[in-house]
C-alpha cells in the first residue's frame, strides 16, 4: 500500500503473526475518511468525510516494509493506536517503536 497525497505515517511499529514472524504495523494521518460506497448505506456511512482520520495498516507476513492490509483507525491518534492494540490475534502483540 502506497501512500495517497496528503497521508503521513504517525506512528510506526512492529507485531508478532502466530507468535513468531515479526511484521510491521504503522498509523497513517489522512486528510479524508473513505466511506464505503455503497448505494444501500444511508449518506454519513457511504460518502467520503473530510478532516483528520487515522488509520492502521498491517506489514506482510513474509515481506518486511510492504503493507498489505488496513482496518481500524478513528478520529484521533488514540483511537487508531486503540484499534491497533485491540486487533484478535495480534493486538497483544504491538510493541511502538515510536
Amino acid at each position: 500500500m502506497t501512500l495517497h497525497a496528503g497521508e503521513e505515517v504517525v506512528k510506526n511499529g512492529t507485531f508478532l503473526y502466530d507468535g513468531t514472524v515479526s511484521c510491521d504495523v504503522r498509523i497513517i494521518r489522512s486528510q479524508k475518511r473513505p466511506g464505503s460506497g455503497d448505494w444501500e448505506d444511508p449518506p454519513e456511512v457511504a460518502d467520503d468525510k473530510h478532516g483528520d482520520y487515522f488509520y492502521v495498516q498491517y506489514g506482510s507476513t513474509t515481506v518486511r516494509g510492504q503493507f498489505n492490509a488496513a482496518g481500524g483507525g478513528g478520529a484521533t491518534l488514540q483511537e487508531a493506536i486503540s484499534a491497533a492494540q485491540s486487533t484478535p490475534g495480534i493486538g497483544h502483540a504491538v510493541q511502538w517503536l515510536d
